[in-house]
């Protein structure tokens, strides 16, 4: 497969770890390989790329998929899982994970490499579907995902996510999407009351929902400016939502905004929203720093994996 990678050996290794746009050089190598680079040297991996430099216009091709598991899945649940078990192939325990809250992330070897950015990230959302735990922000194409050096709670297969299953999950986002558009047309839902820390919160989960769909982008552009939402708002999350889109897209969508049988609202974007991550997607969470002691888990996961 190819891939590039990261110098950098775990996320604790780089204090300034938001980023890494440059630096980035890519390699070919099998999987086995790829996961030693992972879980022994730490290294970070992200997408074949045209240059050194990690964004979307450098994106070539992607192969290794992730889910990245924050909480909400225990690894023991992930080993019992019908799908993991016919396509995973494998996983790895991140640097934060603790015996009481597991953090690790699911990894896929597509059969073929993807080329096709919109193709890709709804191959994404749609294991995202198959694994409602992952985080929903790490659906981007170029997406950077850190190593774990020396990690002790892994697992590999050689197994494929096969290009029938791919396809299948693809069928099952692009309807998603068109209930969705539809639906942000038919929202009945009373108006919102938002604060100003809701109202940025919003920008912020918009900005990390691509849709890649002209509908679903209209449509929010249109229940933004319906929920008093400024022109220069959408034009920032279209960035985020439909990256073949211009500022002046956005300003010609905006005029016409509301000049539709049935007006899309406020409410119609917070839905959208919910459906996309989850809920509680306004709230934010924290969770506390606890003692990192994994011995007891790895023992009994090992016991798991050989049996």
């Amino acid at each position: 497969m190819k891939l590039s990678i990261h110098h950098t050996r775990g996320k604790s290794a780089n204090p300034d770890y938001t980023n890494l746009g440059y630096g980035w050089n890519n390699i070919e190598a099998d999987w086995a390989e790829v996961f030693e680079l992972i879980t022994i040297d730490g290294h970070a991996t992200s997408a074949e790329l045209t240059s050194d430099n990690r964004k979307e216009a450098n994106f070539v091709s992607r192969q290794l998929l992730m889910v990245d598991v924050d909480g909400g899945m225990t690894i023991p649940e992930l080993l019992s899982n019908a799908f993991y078990t016919e396509y995973g192939a494998g996983f790895y325990a991140t640097h934060s994970f603790k015996p009481e809250h597991h953090k690790f992330r699911i990894c896929f070897v597509l059969e073929q490499a993807e080329t096709d950015r919109s193709r890709l990230r709804k191959i994404i959302r749609g294991l995202l579907q198959v694994y409602p735990a992952g985080d929903k922000a790490c659906s981007d194409p170029v997406r950077l995902f850190y190593g774990n050096p020396n990690c002790l709670l892994k697992h590999r297969t050689d197994k494929l996510l096969t290009t029938d299953i791919v396809e299948q999950l693809i069928v099952i986002i692009e309807e998603q999407d068109r209930v969705s558009a539809e639906a942000m047309t038919h929202y009945t839902g009373p108006a919102p009351e938002l604060n100003d820390l809701q109202r940025q919160r919003i920008l912020e989960l918009l900005k990390q929902t691509y849709v890649g769909n002209y509908p679903l982008w209209r449509n929010v552009g249109w229940g933004l400016k319906a929920g008093g939402f400024a022109l220069n708002d959408f034009q920032y999350v279209t960035t985020g939502m439909m990256s073949q889109k211009t500022p002046g897209d956005a300003a010609t969508v905006w005029t016409h905004g509301g000049q539709v049988s049935k007006p899309v609202t406020m409410g119609s974007v917070i839905h959208l929203l919910r459906e996309r991550h989850g809920r509680d997607c306004l709230k934010e969470t924290r969770t506390s720093k606890q003692e990192n002691e994994l011995s007891f888990l790895i023992k009994d996961t090992m016991k798991m994996l050989k049996g």
